[in-house]
């Protein structure tokens, strides 16, 4: 029997990593993964190493990315794990389009062949202003996409991605447990998730 693919998708710093290892934790025979990816690919993607490309080119590459990642992903399915993914195709349609940087529909349409229909995905909503302190709270070197106003606008896109492909949106503003029983309440309206 097939595992379930749930994706989670918002802006750093709205939770997602902690989301997706409380899940884990709740659900057992759980694989948990990230885009951009350990592979060549994505280690290129995270190390920013090719300085500044065209919005459509690092579309690209995050899409390559993603099409060597679904397959590990249907194999972990197949093998009847769940899978939680912290960003998937939702991510590149926010962040490359924000502002108008690249075409919103082509993002959609050139990604088609390189993904698979999660079961859910939950966008954890959160207020740009307060996901840059939970950033900043971590004392790391931000990346050239956490800057508050072009979040602003990831986060619109994210918006409008949800009400279009029918996103669960949870307030992600709220404490860790609120978001986990939030999270879980999505998954079993969904069906996915029998509460007890």
């Amino acid at each position: 029997m097939n595992g379930r693919f749930i994706v989670l998708e918002g802006v750093d710093g709205s939770g997602k990593t902690t989301l997706s290892r409380r899940l884990a934790e709740f659900f057992g025979n759980t694989v948990i993964t990230a885009e951009p990816t350990p592979g060549p690919i994505g280690k290129i993607l995270r190390s920013g190493e090719l300085g500044p490309v065209p919005p459509a080119a690092e579309a690209l590459l995050f899409a390559a990315d993603r099409a060597i990642h679904t397959v590990a992903i249907q194999r972990d399915l197949a093998a009847g794990h769940w899978v939680i993914c912290d960003r998937y195709f939702a991510s590149t349609v926010a962040y490359q389009s924000a502002g108008g940087a690249a075409d919103e529909e082509w993002l959609i349409a050139m990604q088609a062949p390189a993904v698979i229909l999660p079961d859910v995905v939950l966008l954890l909503d959160i207020d740009p202003e307060q996901a840059m302190r939970r950033v900043d709270m971590r004392h790391e070197a931000k990346s050239r996409f956490e800057h508050l106003g072009y979040l602003r606008q990831v986060r619109a896109e994210y918006l409008r991605l949800a009400q279009r492909f029918g996103y669960s949106v949870i307030d992600a503003s709220q404490g860790e447990e609120v978001v986990l029983e939030a999270a879980l309440a999505a998954l079993n309206e969904r069906g996915i998730y029998a509460s007890k």
